[in-house]
């Protein structure tokens, strides 16, 4: 784009702000997010008074910066990507961070998206929220994590070697001995279920090398709910599969993934005590797939769903407090998302992965 272009789209800007956005009665002055409008230059041209008091700048002197006044040299290079070239012309969303004018940096999520003027892309609304607290917080969570996988590793190592001696014994009394085997038979499925914690705390404490291949989901799902089909007819519960018309592949780790879903479908199954529908589905959306699993149970109290994720936090007799964390640990690593609905009348657990062709 040569000068006499860029200073055409910044003159009509410039229109745009006066008529629309610089008057005390539109709607976009009261707007309650701090949100700036810069120019196809890189320049500021309107802030409105929420953003101005968050960047402790008056407007007089936002009015005369650019975007590298605003976004610190270390994240500026990745900033600028996304109001250069075709990338402006999308509604983007980001993390960066901002200088105030003491010169304290902040984190903040970043959403712009274009504004057209006469069929041409003008500039762009740049909207900001302070995230700091939120990154603070992840990072305390994260050292607690790491705190708790360091114990994890621990508890292990020292129980793992008695418990395979325990194991091997009793399996030799068990073959020697001609009477009942009924105690034999308690004995060994709780060493069994205290080998399993273990394992449990070993992916918290040093998480397994990712096996990553093209996977099927439909055929993921379908694995999983044969693999639950047991549980499923001895609790009475009915299984809707809303995935059958799913055509689309993601890249991750099998083993991983069926540990995810397994998992949901688990706490699925003890939410509903009395028999109920067990609704799995799968709904393709733009380049993400979005698996649902959706019970009829009691629903999770908020005050345990906002600690759902917290390492040994459980509310079960036998819990260990794992399950949720790994698994959402094991999607991010997959590059999804996780999202929870819970209510008096049931759960909806959405899990959102990217597709591959």
């Amino acid at each position: 784009m040569n000068k006499d272009e860029m200073k055409r789209l910044n003159f009509l800007l410039e229109i745009y702000v006066d008529v629309n956005v610089d008057k005390d009665f539109s709607v976009l002055s009261k707007n309650t997010d701090p949100f700036f409008i810069v120019n196809m230059s890189g320049q500021l041209v309107y802030v409105n008074n929420v953003c101005e008091e968050l960047l402790q700048y008056s407007k007089n002197d936002l009015k005369n910066m650019n975007l590298s006044d605003i976004f610190i040299s270390s994240a500026l290079s990745d900033t600028l990507a996304f109001f250069n070239e075709k990338q402006r012309e999308q509604l983007v969303n980001f993390d960066s961070k901002i200088t105030l004018r003491p010169g304290n940096p902040i984190d903040v999520n970043v959403t712009t998206f274009p504004i057209l003027f006469n069929n041409e892309v003008v500039g762009n609304y740049v909207v900001l929220k302070d995230i700091t607290m939120i990154k603070r917080e992840r990072q305390l969570l994260s050292e607690k994590q790491a705190a708790a996988g360091q114990l994890a590793a621990g508890i292990a190592h020292e129980i793992r070697n008695p418990i395979t001696a325990i194991k091997g014994f009793l399996q030799l009394i068990m073959g020697e001995h001609q009477g009942e085997k009924t105690y034999f038979r308690i004995v060994e499925s709780e060493i069994n279920r205290v080998e399993s914690i273990l394992k449990e705390l070993m992916v918290l404490a040093k998480p397994t090398k990712i096996n990553y291949k093209k996977l099927d989901i439909r055929l993921l799902l379908d694995k999983v709910l044969t693999l639950m089909e047991s549980q499923t007819l001895l609790k009475n519960i009915e299984v809707i599969k809303n995935f059958q018309a799913l055509e689309v592949s993601i890249i991750g780790d099998e083993n991983q993934m069926k540990q995810v879903f397994i998992n949901y479908i688990k706490n699925a199954i003890e939410a509903m005590k009395d028999g109920g529908k067990l609704i799995v589905e799968g709904i393709h959306l733009n380049e993400s797939v979005h698996i649902r699993i959706i019970d009829h149970g009691s629903g999770i109290p908020p005050e345990i769903l906002r600690r759902i994720n917290e390492p040994f936090f459980t509310t079960k007799e036998y819990g260990t407090g794992l399950g949720m964390l790994i698994s959402n640990e094991i999607i991010e690593e997959h590059k999804g998302k996780l999202n929870i609905i819970s209510n008096t009348e049931g759960t909806c657990i959405e899990v959102k992965l990217p597709i591959t062709s």
